[in-house]
């Protein structure tokens, strides 16, 4: 029955203004602020990933095997379950007349590809006519990097197992680049004819052929590739469904969530320090005070209760500051790094991402 009277007496202490308490809110403020960041920008890009799941796995469902690619019945298959596109990717080097080289990653893409989203090249140009041949010489798309390692510049030529390729266009954005997880060199995009012709896809060559299939709207995907699995038991393939589609970058990025929480628990811990010593400054500054409640008959829990319901009240507020700091700061993160990003993260309001945040800071401001 004492805590309406304790917040009451509270109140009236907190009207003399808050000198005492500046290092407390600071300090709960930018640990809370630091942690509803982290934790919002993570949501907002693992949200992204699923969103955008279709577009970074090429398809509803990947069907991947390395050396051979999907042929015979399990082409007849593919193609009457819904569209499909064929892409082979593998690992060469691209070299230039005065003896420099770079290890790519080379791609040959259809005329299907992408099946979902879209390919952005520098020049403007559609993906078919800038990988076409012209003049007997085949046409690619490549990654900045590669331009600047070699030290080349649209429209010069990289010779690459037996042929030579023109750079025609950078790429800007390559949508299932994302699901490739861990690359050793910059991206060089041709056609399957184009490959055909380095003389680099013979027997042995690590090539992985990726089948991706667009099923019709309203098709049971999980289903669809259990299905697969049973009917080409020994197909030797590796099966990934779009829900799915960039198991790693997931794992990386939860990883990083949990470390760069870490990190600002850890400066909302430090700054505990910094709390313990400004309540305690606070207390001894209002001994008079006590002492003058005590003498009025107040009871040392009345007391208790008053000076804990001004840390509460401080800490609601200082919360509720570094919430909104942590709700909005993401805003600006992404205008900043949203090229940086390999998805479109989802920035918006993660209400779990703030709870997390304001559990911690509930935590600090009362230990």
């Amino acid at each position: 029955m004492r805590w309406p009277m304790a917040v009451r007496l509270a109140r009236r202490e907190l009207r003399g203004g808050l000198r005492g308490f500046r290092i407390f809110l600071a300090c709960l403020i930018l640990g809370v602020a630091a942690i509803a960041t982290v934790q919002s920008v993570s949501s907002g890009i693992i949200e992204g990933l699923r969103e955008d799941g279709q577009a970074i796995l090429g398809g509803d469902v990947d069907v991947r095997r390395i050396y051979r690619p999907a042929e015979g019945d399990e082409l007849v298959h593919f193609r009457s379950t819904g569209d499909i596109s064929i892409t082979a990717e593998m690992r060469a080097m691209a070299r230039i007349d005065d003896g420099r080289s770079t290890l790519v990653e080379l791609k040959s893409v259809d005329t299907a590809y992408p099946l979902y989203g879209s390919v952005e090249l520098s020049t403007g140009d559609s993906l078919a006519a800038t990988l076409a041949q012209r003049d007997g010489v085949w046409g690619g798309a490549v990654e900045p990097g590669l331009l600047d390692r070699l030290g080349i510049a649209l429209g010069d030529r990289v010779l690459v197992g037996d042929i030579a390729v023109e750079i025609r266009a950078e790429l800007v954005r390559e949508p299932d680049r994302a699901s490739d997880g861990f690359t050793l060199g910059p991206r060089l995009m041709v056609v399957p004819a184009a490959l055909a012709a380095t003389g680099l896809v013979r027997e042995g060559s690590q090539i992985s052929y990726h089948t991706r299939i667009r099923l019709p709207p309203g098709t049971d995907v999980a289903a669809y590739a259990e299905d697969l699995r049973d009917r080409f038991p020994d197909a030797g393939w590796r099966i990934r469904e779009f829900s799915d589609a960039a198991p790693s970058l997931e794992r990386m990025v939860r990883r990083l969530t949990v470390f760069l929480t870490l990190v600002g628990l850890t400066a909302l811990l430090v700054g505990g320090v910094g709390v313990g010593n400004a309540v305690k400054a606070y207390l001894d500054g209002r001994l008079p005070t006590i002492a003058t409640l005590k003498g009025l008959g107040a009871s040392g829990r009345l007391i208790f209760q008053t000076y804990f319901a001004q840390i509460l009240i401080l800490a609601v507020i200082g919360i509720a500051v570094g919430l909104a700091i942590g709700a909005t700061a993401p805003l600006v993160i992404n205008g900043i790094v949203s090229d940086l990003l390999p998805v479109d993260a989802r920035i918006g309001l993660y209400p779990m991402a703030l709870v997390v945040a304001a559990g911690f800071g509930i935590l600090t401001a009362i230990t």
